[in-house]
């Protein structure tokens, strides 16, 4: 009885000087962030949003031209078989822009090889003779669904570029052991001709060396990008058969340091049963596929473009017929194009509006799917394009009606989603923030309607000054418009600050501070 009374009032002189430790997390508040001076902070995702009122996110479908940027012209690109005329060319490949001259280059692939392209203004090209594989634009690169980036972290001037693709090597049963030795989920891969996805490395881009080794199982399509911190490598593929999926195309992702030791593979980007039931909506429509992924780091964090199969059976609801003259169709549907956002590259996210981004249609060259886009965008003036592999038909047409060119989506700079207001007043309010700059510059489309920010201190309250009333935007439309208050243009210096827009009217794609 004694020991117990101690232990009672041990506990009691316990309570009385020290807080519990539930009541001392919540009085702490966590340091807030430092936010870039410069640093662009996006609308793709909430995970900068305390809350929003009166709000939607809304998909911006991309701007085309009335015409593809390049068609199968020359005599190594098209195709004749039993006189049935194939023209086909594909843009899994790469473009890039110089910063300094503007210059743009391409490559891209017909049915056998990868092919290489300039252009002053990315809407005209050109096809120089490289005299590599003849008096052609021929690279000597002989991999499917080429996938190239220039290493600014590369050291070897050897290897300045980097690129994956798949290809059938040959039966080599050895060799196929040793790659399988690398993972652990391996008894799916059933491929009998053994194509798998391998590595190569070039100088200038034109000349190739392919790895001997495989780097990772599957087949088909593949796409390459690199992370802009750490400099690893990121290989976004299908993996026909993997058992943790329904369906043979969906994405998977493995991360290298080197280009040689690639991660397990993991899915990332795998259709739900809320494209399933977009899918069923569909004369014959089944269910969903996800043919690639397109991704991209952009402003701090990575956008994805993901190509989605909307699987129709039997190939008649879509055609009319099964085959033509003996030629069976493939797998049939339609492809248009989505939005993914991710804060690392590994892990991805849906946008709320899974709307396409880029669209069929409306011009007849890309009015049946798009098969696959560039692994990167470039970006021209105040806008951002994307080069992509437009189709006459859906997956599973016939040359000669399925004609394959590359052609171009634009949006303006930060305009693939925004946060948008109707006619009443909707609020967006950021979570807090140290601000390294102090001029707030916000892209937004206020033309009929008005954008008004509020500065906040870590409380919550309107710090003075610095009211709504005294920065109304109000009839305009522009990619940088400046925020001010009636007395300053500077926004608080070296404390915790929050951003409570309010948007009536109009949209708001991105904000920063300089």
């Amino acid at each position: 009885m004694k020991r117990l009374l101690t232990l009672a009032i041990s506990l009691a002189a316990l309570t009385q000087t020290a807080p519990l430790l539930s009541q001392e997390v919540a009085r702490e508040r966590p340091p807030a962030p430092v936010l870039k001076k410069g640093e662009k902070q996006l609308f793709v995702d909430s995970v900068r949003i305390r809350s929003k009122q009166g709000i939607t996110r809304v998909i911006h479908p991309a701007k085309k031209l009335e015409r593809p940027v390049l068609t199968a012209e020359m005599p190594w690109e098209v195709r004749s078989e039993d006189g049935i005329i194939d023209k086909r060319v594909n843009i899994y490949g790469t473009v890039l822009r110089d910063k300094k001259t503007g210059f743009f280059r391409m490559w891209y692939a017909d049915p056998g090889s990868v092919l290489y392209a300039t252009s002053s203004d990315g809407i005209h090209w050109d096809r120089p003779v490289l005299n590599v594989m003849g008096a052609t634009n021929e690279t000597n690169l002989r991999l499917h669904s080429p996938s190239i980036i220039e290493d600014k972290f590369e050291t070897d001037p050897a290897k300045r570029y980097k690129a994956v693709g798949n290809a059938s090597m040959g039966v080599d049963d050895a060799r196929l052991q040793r790659l399988k030795d690398k993972f652990e989920m391996v008894d799916w891969y059933r491929d009998k001709t053994q194509r798998l996805y391998y590595a190569a490395h070039s100088a200038d881009g034109l000349r190739w060396q392919v790895d001997h080794e495989p780097i990772l199982l599957g087949c088909d399509t593949i796409t390459l990008s690199q992370d802009p911190v750490t400099g690893e490598y990121l290989a976004f593929h299908k993996r026909q058969g993997d058992p943790r999926v329904i369906g043979i195309r969906h994405v998977f992702l493995s991360v290298s340091k080197d280009m040689k030791h690639w991660s397990e593979p993991h899915p990332v980007v795998v259709a739900d049963e809320v494209d399933n039931k977009a899918t069923r909506k569909l004369k014959g429509g089944t269910y969903s596929e996800y043919y690639n992924l397109s991704a991209f780091p952009y402003a701090g964090q990575w956008l994805g473009f993901v190509t989605h199969f909307r699987r129709v059976e039997p190939p008649s609801a879509l055609f009319g017929n099964d085959e033509v003259n003996g030629r069976k169709r493939s797998a049939t549907g339609l492809i248009d194009v989505q939005l993914v956002t991710s804060r690392d590259g590994r892990h991805w996210d849906r946008c709320s509006d899974r709307s396409p981004v880029i669209p069929l249609g409306p011009h007849a060259y890309d009015a049946g799917s798009i098969f696959g886009l560039c692994n990167a965008p470039v970006f021209v003036g105040d806008e951002m394009w994307m080069y992509y592999t437009a189709v006459t038909t859906p997956h599973g047409g016939l040359a000669p009606d399925k004609q394959q060119s590359i052609a171009v989506a634009k949006w303006r700079i930060d305009g693939v989603a925004s946060l948008q207001a109707k006619d009443k007043a909707g609020i967006i309010e950021t979570h807090e923030f140290v601000p390294e700059g102090s001029k707030l510059t916000v892209n937004a489309d206020v033309k009929s309607g008005s954008l008004a920010v509020e500065v906040l201190d870590a409380d919550g309250q309107v710090i003075p000054g610095y009211d709504k009333e005294s920065s109304m935007i109000e009839k305009q439309d522009a990619v940088k418009l400046a925020v001010r208050w009636k007395d300053t243009d500077a926004l608080p210096a070296g404390k915790p600050i929050r951003l409570r827009f309010h948007l009536l009217n109009g949209d708001l794609f991105s904000y920063w501070i300089d």
